[in-house]
């Protein structure tokens, strides 16, 4: 994780840009779809995983949801709060796998949009984030869909791809690994996260382009 840390640390400053400049067109898609998801199960306390520079974070608070947002990278971290009084936190997934209390819990509902580049400790996080939730609570994950293998002619098997910010506009540099999964291995993996019920929306562009996965992971007791 912490190369991952330090590519986003190097490439805060463009990353803000590409965000504010709306350079990356599935956004328009990807954003709203996530927001449907989210303001359909009609949770109130939120934490946002991963929250990057806050653009989620902050739709939320000014929908009148109650958020928090949590970073492991604190440029990212200082831009949000320029941006929004929302509590925006310094911590790692080792931190909440370890498991720290996450401040303001216990949750609705945990969100993790476009976060998730790990291949181990997976399960471990998720579990122990279903940890801070109330009993009827429920975790989000956004992430790329799985057709971008093939689309990148790559094996549909899931690995490891080398460069995270390929294909973005922009100066990015040092780009991190990140490790991909196929839909099934998706489903295998989730499936260790205990007395939970999962299902699987499929984000697609007006011509029908798949473009992501959003995964709902819902407790049972």
């Amino acid at each position: 994780m912490n190369e991952i840390i330090t590519s986003w640390e190097l490439n805060a400053a463009e990353w803000i840009k590409t965000i504010s400049d709306g350079s990356i067109s599935s956004r328009q898609f990807t954003n709203q779809a996530i927001l449907d998801v989210i303001l359909a199960l009609d949770s109130n306390t939120i934490i946002d995983v991963g929250c990057g520079e806050g653009w989620l974070t902050t739709v939320l608070s000014n929908s009148g949801k109650q958020v928090v947002g949590i970073d492991a990278v604190e440029a990212l971290l200082q831009h949000a709060r320029s941006k929004s009084d929302v509590p925006f936190l310094k911590m790692t997934f080792e931190e909440i796998t370890s498991g720290i209390p996450i401040p303001h819990g216990p949750f609705d509902l945990a969100v993790f949009n476009f976060c998730l580049y790990q291949k181990d400790g997976l399960t471990d996080l998720l579990t122990q984030t279903k940890k801070r939730l109330v009993k009827t609570g429920a975790i989000l994950i956004q992430t790329l869909h799985p057709y971008f293998l093939m689309e990148q002619q790559l094996p549909y098997e899931s690995q490891w791809l080398q460069d995270s910010w390929k294909g973005l506009d922009g100066n990015f540099t040092n780009g991190h690994h990140w490790f991909a999964r196929t839909f099934e291995d998706w489903h295998t993996e989730l499936q260790r996260i205990p007395d939970t019920k999962i299902s699987f929306k499929e984000i697609t562009n007006t011509c029908g382009k798949p473009l992501s996965l959003i995964i709902t992971i819902k407790k049972t007791t």
